[in-house]
């Protein structure tokens, strides 16, 4: 495809949005990142920053038509997507989704009645008015979790344990949405895994199945994730119950391109999913799917905001989630403070497996945002050839990164333990 040259406007500029950036410079596309915050992290990668806030559609449009762009992308902020899709209307380019879509798979309610409407497994809900009478609330076996039907990364997400927990939690998660529409959800304690897909033309492929681990420390909030590791124990059970049912689903309500991931829990043996993500993750699965497959997530999406079409080879010829290598995704989580010393990094850049490294803070850095993703210090991708090999670097991580506050403690919360896959 012929981009080299052309001008992509990224719309955000959060730290997961950062390998985007990259991925199109090393492509030869100029990059123009936008965000409202003027040190906002992937601006450090882009040909060129401008302190726009990424939902202002008038002074957005100006500066495209000033700079003469040849293409839009969302990076990882599901809140940009209603003006991304605008965006693109108004200048007449390529738009990987329409806003009947996003809607549809970015509202967790809606999501879960078009999966039903397909025979689509997924968690159990509590269906409430909007306000909740007290006797729907009553009838809520406990402990539930209530989430908005329309935020990501955990925000707003509450486990409720007491009937007082769950008001409060019904409060807390109508701040966080926008609609101010909430979800209340059977709290569920087993496996969870993630699948990821990309659809070319209308046609979806499953390109990877991961099992998600997370930190159970932390009570009354979202457990966060802590390591994702592929290919999923339970991938064979997901192709022979579920795939082709998704499939179906994306197929019926129209999807034609883009890159969509679903989360979903284990229960007896079974995935039951509770919310997708049609754009690229924050998680970044994306570079272990690539080692694996030669799949570029990122590199697709480019290529879609600038020509029209993913690429000229068929993703379904290359698509395989039985990866023949271990993979992991580590993702060590920090407690609330400043920090002052990140260590370790140059070390662990040395091993040969680990294929990137992705910091999401700077020393000097506030984390505040307790129970959410931003609790996430930095994401490492590993690929080995065995899965006692993925251990070894795992410990050999945990052993060398450290995260200081300006006390001298230790921020780094539980990390993983490599007895789960070995």
């Amino acid at each position: 495809m012929d981009i080299v040259g052309k001008k992509l406007l990224v719309l955000g500029a959060n730290p997961e949005t950062a390998g985007f950036v990259r991925k199109a410079c090393e492509m030869g596309v100029f990059t123009i990142v936008t965000d409202y915050n003027p040190q906002a992290y992937a601006k450090r990668f882009a040909s060129k920053s401008y302190d726009i806030d990424a939902v202002d559609l008038s002074a957005l449009s100006r500066m495209a038509l000033q700079e003469k762009i040849d293409g839009v992308m969302v990076g990882v902020a599901e809140a940009l997507l209603p003006t991304y899709e605008k965006l693109c209307s108004r200048l007449s380019l390529p738009c990987y989704g329409t806003m009947r879509l996003f809607d549809l798979l970015t509202d967790k309610s809606k999501f879960k009645q078009v999966c039903r409407r397909h025979l689509v497994p997924v968690v159990q809900e509590y269906p409430v008015s909007n306000p909740p009478t007290e006797a729907e609330i009553a009838a809520i076996p406990l402990p539930a979790v209530v989430k908005p039907v329309d935020n990501r990364s955990s925000r707003g997400i509450s486990v409720c344990y007491t009937k007082e927990e769950l008001y409060r939690g019904m409060e807390k998660a109508l701040e966080y949405s926008n609609r101010k529409r909430l979800i209340i959800e059977k709290y569920m304690t087993g496996a969870e895994v993630v699948v990821y897909y990309i659809i070319q033309d209308g046609e979806p492929s499953l390109v990877g199945m991961c099992d998600r681990y997370t930190n159970k420390e932390q009570f009354g909030v979202a457990q966060l994730p802590t390591a994702y590791i592929f290919p999923s124990m339970y991938l064979e059970r997901y192709l022979a119950d579920t795939d082709q049912r998704v499939r179906s689903m994306l197929r019926a309500i129209g999807i034609q391109n883009g890159t969509l991931f679903i989360q979903s829990f284990i229960e007896h043996g079974e995935v039951r999913f509770y919310e997708s993500g049609y754009r690229l993750n924050g998680a970044q699965e994306h570079y272990i799917v690539n080692a694996n497959s030669g799949i570029d997530a990122k590199e697709l999406m480019v290529n879609f905001a600038l020509t029209g079409r993913m690429s000229d080879t068929r993703i379904s010829s290359m698509a395989n989630p039985h990866f023949k290598k271990w993979s992991c995704k580590l993702s060590p989580l920090v407690r609330a403070g400043q920090i002052r010393t990140i260590a370790g990094l140059e070390a662990i850049a040395k091993i040969p497996e680990v294929i990137s490294i992705n910091p999401s803070y700077d020393e000097t850095d506030i984390v505040t945002s307790v129970g959410t993703l931003r609790q996430i210090v930095c994401r490492f991708y590993i690929v080995a050839e065995t899965k006692e090999r993925l251990a070894e670097v795992i410990r050999f991580i945990h052993s060398n990164f450290t995260v200081l506050d300006n006390d001298g403690n230790n921020m780094i919360m539980t990390p993983f333990d490599t007895q789960a896959i070995v």
